[in-house]
């Protein structure tokens, strides 16, 4: 799996995981003390499927962790292929405008404050943050 590659090897995964760390006993007590995670991961990511954030969720909820899992349908990891212009998670945020993971991402930000909540709905769209050309661009050194 490509995954392996960037975590230096199969071998590594013990140490970096946090799927199998979430499970280390020896590490039960802090478990505790973890705030709730939110995984955020597109279906159509080659790089790290979505089912590595599913396991995840699902390891800590075991611990009874507060888990919720967001998945973005059809969406890759960086992929800005040409038949894929638009399904991508991270640059998406780059191009501005409406964004699903930005928004998912304020809403947990400000749950707990009403009013920052109704000057985020009449926010006007966010700018473009990075030229398309270098999205493009990206598609050829990310290793992702």
């Amino acid at each position: 799996m490509y995954q392996y590659s960037i975590m230096e090897g199969e071998e590594s995964l013990e140490k970096i995981s946090s799927e199998v760390r979430i499970k280390d006993p020896s590490i039960r007590d802090a478990i505790s003390l973890l705030p709730p995670i939110i995984p955020f991961h597109g279906t159509s990511d080659y790089s790290i499927p979505s089912d590595a954030s599913k396991a995840f969720a699902d390891a800590l909820r075991r611990s009874r962790v507060s888990t919720e899992l967001i998945l973005y349908d059809g969406k890759t990891h960086t992929d800005l292929s040409a038949k894929c212009q638009d399904c991508t998670v991270v640059p998406d945020t780059l191009r501005g405008g409406k964004d699903e993971l930005f928004d998912h991402i304020i809403v947990v930000i400000h749950a707990d404050d009403e009013e920052a909540l109704a000057r985020d709905a009449m926010a006007p769209p966010r700018e473009r943050l990075v030229p398309e050309l270098l999205l493009t661009m990206a598609r050829f050194i990310s290793p992702f």
